[in-house]
C-alpha cells in the first residue's frame, strides 16, 4: 500500500520517476552487482536517533560513502547518534530494514523525523525504495525534496 501511497503525492506534485520492478535488494552497494543503479545515483539511507531518542533522523548518502556519525552529529547539534530501533522505524515511518527512504515521512504524521541529505545528492537523479525493496524509484533529487517538503518535514543538508 505505501508504494500507491507514495506515487500518488508524486503524481501530485507533479514530480517525474522511473518505477522499476526487481528481486529484493537489502544492501545499497547490491545495486550495482545486479545492473540495478539504472543510470543514477545509487544511495543508502540510515535511520538515526540521538541516545534519548529524542529526535529521529533518516540520512540519505550515495551508497559509496562512509557516515561519520561523530561528525554528523556535531554537523547537527548532536552530543551523539546511533541507529535507531527496528521497532521506532515502523512505528514513525511505517517501514522495515532493508527498505529505509526518506519516502516514509509519508507516513511520520508527528513530524518527529528530520530527513538529513548529504550535499552531494543535489542536482543528481537518485534511486529510493519506496518502502519496498522489490521496487525502485528513479527521480530528480529535486523532486524527492519537493516531495519531503511537502509533508512540513526538517531538511538538513549535511557532507556526511
Amino acid at each position: 500500500m505505501q508504494t500507491e501511497e507514495i506515487i500518488a503525492r508524486l503524481g501530485a506534485l507533479g514530480v517525474g520517476y522511473e518505477l522499476h520492478d526487481h528481486p529484493p535488494v537489502e544492501h545499497a552497494l547490491d545495486r550495482y552487482e545486479l545492473g540495478l543503479d539504472f543510470g543514477a545515483c545509487v544511495c543508502k539511507n540510515l535511520f538515526l536517533t540521538t541516545r534519548n531518542e529524542s529526535a529521529f533522523y533518516v540520512l540519505m548518502l550515495p551508497a559509496e560513502k562512509n557516515a561519520d556519525l561523530r561528525r554528523i552529529a556535531r554537523a547537527i547539534g548532536s552530543s551523539r547518534l546511533c541507529f535507531a530501533s527496528d521497532a521506532r522505524l515502523e512505528e514513525l515511518l511505517g517501514q522495515r530494514p532493508g527498505m529505509v527512504s526518506p519516502l516514509g515521512v509519508i507516513h511520520d504524521t508527528g513530524r518527529r523525523v528530520t530527513v538529513l541529505f548529504d550535499a552531494a545528492l543535489r542536482d543528481k537523479r537518485v534511486c529510493v525504495h519506496p518502502s519496498d525493496n522489490t521496487k525502485t524509484l528513479v527521480l530528480d533529487f529535486a523532486g524527492l525534496e519537493r516531495y519531503v517538503k511537502s509533508f512540513g518535514e526538517k531538511i538538513i543538508y549535511i557532507d556526511a
